[in-house]
């Protein structure tokens, strides 16, 4: 089974990634750094995405998000939530295309 695109909402698709031991809330910092709510920070080679999924809104197709569940290589393990499209943060797609990407089957 694809591990991508599982979920039907942004809120069960992180909840569910929560039981899974994602639990670190992560974003992409203005130096374009993994950063975790502790202050770590993290560049991207120490980043591994192991999922990703993306949803559109119900009442607006426009209106499209993703997460990625990434884990860092001193054991955190969390999710980046962003837009998705046009309107998606330029910093989060930078930072993701270069981090390494597990082998999806």
């Amino acid at each position: 089974m694809d591990k991508n695109n599982r979920y039907s909402t942004l809120s069960e698709a992180v909840d569910k990634l929560k039981e899974k031991g994602y639990t670190h809330n992560f974003s992409i910092s203005s130096e374009g750094l993994l950063a975790s709510e502790n202050g770590a920070t993290f560049q991207p080679t120490e980043v591994e995405l192991d999922e990703f999924h993306r949803f559109e809104g119900i009442s607006n197709p426009s209106d499209m998000s993703i997460v990625y569940a990434v884990s860092t290589h001193s054991g955190f393990r969390g999710t980046v939530v962003d837009a998705y499209g046009a309107d998606g943060s330029e910093l989060t797609s930078a930072f993701m295309n270069r981090v390494k990407q597990r082998q999806y089957p």
